[in-house]
């Protein structure tokens, strides 16, 4: 066992605070939990600098996705009355895209960078939906996967604009309806005007809030 004076600030004491009450005020009990943590950061991160580094910058994207949604949370009871009457209505795709502004760019066939993304961006929102992506054979599959079918599709929407405005822009090639998830096949489009008139034919235009014993699918 091996014994060390250690001097500690006020203000270090009053950052151990929540440790100390941990351990009814044992500061060799509050130290051993800080060591112990200090070596699983730096076994995992490779420094606590970079844990640092890394934790900021988190919290700025955060912060900057929060921002561009003008950080509003509603009900989701609200969020579905208010989807109820717009069920043939596109939002502008300005508005429609400016959950992923960051990423116009991004390679369409890297799904794995595809799923991180979404992942991350909609956590922000709280929907009850997941959005996956697959590739086989050069084409990529998009499933959006929740119980409600109107939040569902208007995911799909988004996810359809985000995709029409692209440098190289898509469009819905396929698309399959499933009372609890939706399937899109994309393909490259003409044009942006071309992508989004197929969102018109396919999405916005199929009333996909009644209750299918069958699934329903459109090709191009």
């Amino acid at each position: 066992m091996l014994r060390k004076n250690v001097s500690i600030s006020d203000a270090h004491l009053r950052l151990l605070d929540p440790l100390l009450k941990k351990h009814q005020g044992n500061l060799s009990a509050a130290m051993r939990d800080i060591i112990d943590f200090t070596g699983f950061v730096t076994e995992n991160m490779g420094s606590l600098e970079k844990a640092r580094d890394l934790l900021k910058e988190k919290n700025r994207v955060k912060e900057q996705t929060l921002h561009r949604i003008y950080g509003i949370t509603i009900p989701l009871t609200m969020f579905r009355w208010l989807l109820a009457d717009r069920k043939t209505c596109l939002p502008s795709l300005n508005n429609a895209t400016q959950l992923f502004t960051r990423h116009d760019d991004i390679n369409i066939y890297d799904v794995q960078n595809l799923n991180n993304i979404f992942d991350e961006e909609l956590s922000f929102l709280n929907w009850p939906v997941k959005v996956t992506f697959s590739s086989d054979n050069g084409k990529v599959g998009i499933q959006i996967t929740g119980m409600d079918q109107e939040i569902n599709k208007f995911c799909a929407i988004l996810v359809a604009m985000f995709f029409s405005k692209n440098k190289n822009p898509q469009k819905i090639s396929i698309l399959m309806i499933y009372p609890a998830s939706i399937y899109m096949g994309i393909t490259e489009a003409i044009s942006s005007e071309e992508a989004i008139l197929t969102i018109h034919k396919k999405i916005s235009n199929q009333d996909i809030i009644q209750n299918l014993d069958q699934p329903m699918h459109i090709e191009s």
